[in-house]
């Protein structure tokens, strides 16, 4: 998938992004191994694997197994970022972000997604015995209300468009708008959260991931249908 505009006026590149500051993703980081999951619902768990498969590039392929007769297994995208932050999206038209805290060996965190305010924990280690760290710690989004949004694609194009972000409680629903070449508006529906001064989100198949810079943010999106890595700001108007 790739994201366009038609709009003469952009000429931002990706020096601008380069100038903003340094990527937010943490390519140190790798927490690659299968692990044996809990999802927590309000009434139930459920248990689950996930494996963490480093490609090549700054990402991660993340294959949820549930175990069910019908082989229902999902592989979705996943970056490290910050201190020791892991974020997986699960895309879709209304999709689920999974944020953990890596240790050794192990995954603390949470699951959020489009259309809720739930914030519910998903959890797991490599083997029984192995120390869960803490989980991250979500804040509150200050500025809540519209972002002009300007891109590359990985093929070096570039794109524009705005983001509405708006807060319900600490999960950030989100809805983008991008005006493509044949001039008919593309609208995604997302999800997000902030952690320390990231701010992440999970939108259809892509995965964002940017760092505060005043009421603005600057960071990257990853396209998990061909695994690239592209810049992307987003700016507070209102």
């Amino acid at each position: 998938m790739k994201r366009f505009t038609t709009l003469a006026l952009l000429v931002t590149s990706a020096l601008f992004f380069s100038a903003c500051g340094g990527s937010p993703i943490n390519t140190d980081l790798d927490p690659s191994g299968t692990y044996l999951m809990t999802i927590e619902y309000t009434d139930f768990d459920i248990p689950c694997t996930l494996t963490l498969r480093k490609e090549e590039g700054d990402f991660f392929t993340a294959t949820w197994d549930y175990g069910d007769e019908d082989g229902s297994v999902y592989e979705t995208a996943a970056l490290c970022f910050g201190e020791k932050y892991l974020a997986i999206c699960e895309s879709g038209d209304y999709p689920i972000l999974d944020i953990f805290t890596i240790g050794e060996g192990a995954l603390e965190g949470f699951w959020v997604e489009y259309g809720s305010d739930a914030v519910n924990r998903v959890y797991g280690v490599t083997k029984e015995g192995n120390e869960l760290p803490a989980a991250p710690v979500l804040k509150v989004l200050d500025k809540a209300g519209t972002y002009t949004l300007e891109g590359d694609n990985p093929d070096g194009s570039t794109y524009v468009g705005y983001e509405y972000l708006e807060a319900h409680g600490k999960v950030i629903a989100c809805d983008q708008t991008i005006t493509p070449d044949y001039d008919m508006d593309e609208n995604y529906q997302g999800v997000g959260v902030i952690i320390d001064d990231n701010l992440v989100l999970a939108i259809s198949s892509f995965l964002s991931l940017y760092t505060a810079d005043g009421d603005d943010w600057n960071g990257v999106w990853l396209d998990y249908s061909n695994g690239e890595v592209a810049d992307e700001n987003l700016s507070y108007t209102n």
